[in-house]
């Protein structure tokens, strides 16, 4: 089931066509996943109660629809004053109670594991049962079905205790809403011996303000006999119990790279839609995130909705002036160059030429250093050009900033770390090199992203220091980079800077890392090693926390995510003395 977060009444209305579908099939038990009538919302969207009560008017909907038919959904119910997400159920009209349970429902009993519990604001199912006065499994209790006892639940997995409800079924159910994740495995079915075990889950995406999910949805079945039927990741689909397979079927990878294509281009499209938009520019540098971003777009707007803007100043070169005009060629698309060199040294002279003055007569005459020459080139970029394009063109301008850059803040603020959405910004550069070898190889099946934009070395192009047809370019090696923000950013327990210093003298980084090549070859000495580790740490502690909360929304490819799991307040780097 696509689910659309906070819309209530659209969720009941697919809801009721399906069950309608499965009644004039001959089925008799149908099943939503976790958050079906809501979407996952964050506690404060709660507060005013008029989403609750249109999940309870859907759910009586819902409840009256269930003539003939059984109905198992996950939605969220008032309990004393509080919310509680839960498994509800219903037949021939009438509510469904688990037997033997105290409650008309099952509550979910949240876990650490899951990303959206921490934030959801309901009732754990061990506060419940401390508040019934019951042991937690007696919550637990199956729902009797068409002649079928279901044990169905919200959720990773049944608590301690709750054997006997396993033993008992004719059908283990879990109701799930999970995020996809490229660096963790997607849940499985529950385990059961002798009865079939299922996992339903959800579709679409949904937001927690700055981060945006895809929600991997997956539903499969396991049988006894060890046959696995899996619904297509991220799509809406069903799966007929009654009917099972000859076969098992197996899931996608979804750790390939088209797999992770697959999720950009369906979270894009679906965000794009909820927001009412439909035209996309980018700003194409020639280099390979904008290359990456224009071939994301081109496949989920179309050509004819896709807009690439270049930007040249006196330091870009030919070679990446050419690789943006033949990357809008291959794709089809709208294609314009907009020069900013006039403008830029518009900026200079109006503010080298201003003089400040407090009262008492004391003056002073402003001067822009070089580095902030580089950044009044990207605001112009951006806060300018891309802005006033993407007004024009009637649509939204791309924010291309990888994960990469946001960690230790290589991007200037409402310059090229702004724009509407950030699609690559929780991709490390060296996935953004593999996605683009993808887009080309399995996607277009011919060299659509120039493999000079590719080849090139990675470069901003703002100074003379970044001449890329001299070999310049930003001032990180990402094979190295990459591994170790990584280990400080995708881990409950980051590696230390003295972790890393220890290991470089024991010659284990390679180990703690997964860098794969030979560490000594960047740091041939420690001094060296523990220099970039010392910047590079201060850099990611520093001014880039307030940039990456300026930042727009980031849609998440992994279980830790800029903007959500790393949060972070804006505190001075901490150093133990």
């Amino acid at each position: 089931m696509l689910v659309r977060q906070g819309d209530p009444g659209a969720n009941t209305e697919v809801i009721l066509a399906a069950m309608a579908q499965a009644r004039a099939d001959g089925i008799r038990v149908t099943v939503f996943p976790e958050w079906a009538l809501s979407g996952f919302l964050a506690g404060p969207e709660w507060l005013d109660g008029s989403r609750l009560r249109a999940c309870e008017r859907g759910l009586a909907r819902i409840v009256e629809a269930s003539q003939g038919l059984a109905v198992i959904l996950g939605t969220v119910v008032s309990y004393r004053g509080r919310l509680v997400g839960a498994a509800v159920a219903a037949e021939d009209g009438r509510r469904v109670a688990p037997a033997g349970s105290p409650l008309p429902f099952v509550p979910k009993l949240l876990s650490p594991q899951n990303r959206f519990d921490g934030v959801s604001g309901l009732l754990c199912a061990g506060a419940v049962a401390a508040m019934e006065g019951v042991p937690l499994p007696a919550l637990f209790a199956p729902f009797t079905l068409s002649g079928m006892t279901v044990a169905a639940w919200c959720g990773q997995a049944l608590p301690n205790g709750c054997n006997a409800v396993r033993q008992d079924a004719d059908l283990l159910l879990r109701l799930d809403t999970r995020p996809y994740t490229r660096d963790q495995p997607l849940g499985d079915a529950p385990v059961a011996d002798d009865v079939p075990a299922a996992c339903c889950c959800g579709t679409g995406v949904v937001d927690a303000g700055k981060v945006l999910f895809a929600l991997a949805g997956g539903t499969q079945v396991r049988w006894p006999d060890g046959r696995v039927q899996h619904a297509p990741l991220l799509r809406e689909a069903t799966l007929d119990l009654t009917m099972p397979s000859d076969s098992t079927v197996a899931q996608a990878d979804h750790t390939a790279p088209r797999v992770v294509i697959d999720v950009m281009e369906r979270a894009c499209r679906l965000q794009l839609e909820r927001l009412g938009l439909r035209r996309v520019v980018v700003g194409a540098s020639g280099g390979i995130d904008s290359a990456l971003a224009a071939a994301l777009y081109r496949c989920v707007v179309g050509p004819e909705n896709l807009l690439l803007v270049n930007m040249p100043s006196r330091y870009s070169s030919g070679t990446t002036i050419g690789l943006a005009r033949r990357l809008a060629a291959n794709l089809g698309c709208y294609y314009t160059e907009i020069p900013i060199q006039e403008s830029v040294e518009l900026t200079k002279r109006q503010i080298e030429g201003c003089v400040c003055e407090r009262p008492g007569g004391e003056k002073r005459a402003l001067v822009l250093s070089d580095l902030a020459v580089e950044n009044v080139q990207a605001r112009d970029r951006s806060g300018r050009v891309l802005a006033a394009m993407s007004s024009a063109f009637g649509g939204v301008f791309t924010c291309n900033t990888n994960k990469s850059e946001s960690t230790i803040g290589y991007g200037t603020m409402y310059g090229d770390n702004a724009g509407f959405f950030a699609a690559l910004g929780d991709l490390w550069k060296s996935e953004i090199w593999e996605l683009a070898r993808c887009y080309n190889a399995e996607v277009f099946g011919s060299e659509m992203i120039p493999q000079g934009s590719i080849t090139i070395v990675p470069s901003a192009e703002l100074s003379s220091a970044q001449n890329v047809d001299e070999g310049k370019g930003d001032p990180l090696v990402y094979a190295w980079h990459d591994r170790l923000f990584a280990a400080w950013t995708e881990r409950p327990v980051p590696v230390t800077v003295d972790e890393l210093v220890r290991g470089y003298a024991a010659g284990t980084v390679g180990e703690i890392t997964g860098y794969p090549d030979d560490l000594r070859a960047l740091f041939p000495d420690e001094a060296s090693f523990r220099n970039d580790l010392t910047r590079m740490w201060r850099l990611y502690n520093g001014l880039a926390r307030a940039k990456r909360l300026q930042a727009p929304p980031v849609l998440s490819l992994k279980s830790r995510t800029f903007g959500f799991d790393l949060g972070s307040a804006q505190l001075p780097v901490f150093d133990e003395r």
